[in-house]
């Protein structure tokens, strides 16, 4: 033995050592912070554990209700995408309905129009047939008018009736 160290085994750095951490923890009763050690009532030790046991349960229920916030604002922004969609699609709808309805409004126009146009076209056909049969029939009046006026007799005169009997 060199002389610096006790019946432990300890030589003086260990046994400083030790003393400096048994008053840090308050090892004794003159050792440590303020050097009255207190021990815990059981009262104090349930209150503690409720204490703890509360803050946990507020914890738990603090974080439930971020996870259903969390989910709430999912939701709602899920919902705020289906109802943006849903109302592209009615617009799309919308939109495909009035262009469908004006493109049959115009085929219907087209449609009435050609009708308007055939009917005056046949009109047409009819008219000129009438006209056609009406110079015929004035040619073949004209026609017949003049060989009677040309071939029919003359009528007779009398004297005394105004007419020049020296020309008969």
């Amino acid at each position: 033995m060199n002389g610096t160290t006790n019946n432990f085994g300890l030589d003086w750095s260990g046994l400083i050592g030790l003393l400096i951490i048994a008053g840090i923890f308050g090892y004794g009763n003159g050792f440590g912070f303020g050097g009255n050690a207190s021990t815990l009532t059981t009262a104090e030790m349930q209150m503690g554990l409720y204490n703890q046991t509360t803050d946990n349960a507020i914890r738990g229920i603090s974080q439930q209700v971020a996870g259903v916030n969390d989910a709430v604002l999912v939701g709602k922004y899920d919902n705020a995408l289906l109802m943006k969609d849903a109302s592209q699609q009615l617009s799309n709808s919308i939109a495909s309905i009035g262009n469908l309805v004006v493109t049959e409004n115009q085929t219907t126009r087209n449609m009435i129009m050609q009708n308007k146009i055939d009917a005056l076209a046949d009109q047409i056909t009819i008219l000129r047939g009438e006209n056609s049969n009406l110079k015929q029939t004035a040619q073949i009046t004209d026609t017949i008018l003049s060989n009677l006026a040309t071939t029919a007799p003359k009528p007779p005169c009398y004297y005394g009736c105004g007419c020049n009997s020296s020309l008969y």
